[in-house]
């Protein structure tokens, strides 16, 4: 069965390009554009999801309240945290232990970096 991920993002290009570079090697890809959604879509998930993608700012949940949600239900789910290569610099991460791809990124990076979460 291929993984299933999650991505929680509320620009439609973004979650689009997300979604299609990871379904065309095989995951399988729920996108929602809210981050209370995105929570009950993983609380509801059967199979549960393999894996989260968000970013910080959405309409609902911010990214930040969302993975900080997600680690309560799911305390072991890998996540990736998208956001804008603008704040890289900041001090004030969603959640440190949280990896972050920054935009502009490769397709390539978006998906080394889930195959490596997924690969644990």
């Amino acid at each position: 069965m291929a993984p299933r991920i999650l991505v929680v993002d509320d620009e439609p290009m973004v979650s689009q390009l997300i979604a299609r570079a990871l379904s065309d090697v095989g995951y399988e890809v729920t996108t929602l554009s809210d981050g209370e959604r995105g929570l009950e879509a993983a609380k509801q998930a059967n199979p549960p999801f393999d894996l989260v993608i968000t970013n910080s700012w959405m309409p609902g949940l911010s990214g930040g309240e969302l993975i900080a949600r997600l680690r309560q239900h799911f305390p072991s789910i890998p996540i990736l945290h998208i956001d804008d290569v603008a704040r890289h610099k900041s001090a004030n991460q969603p959640h440190p232990d949280i990896p972050t791809l920054f935009k502009p990124f490769s397709i390539a990076a978006l998906r080394e970096a889930v195959r490596a979460l997924l690969a644990g």
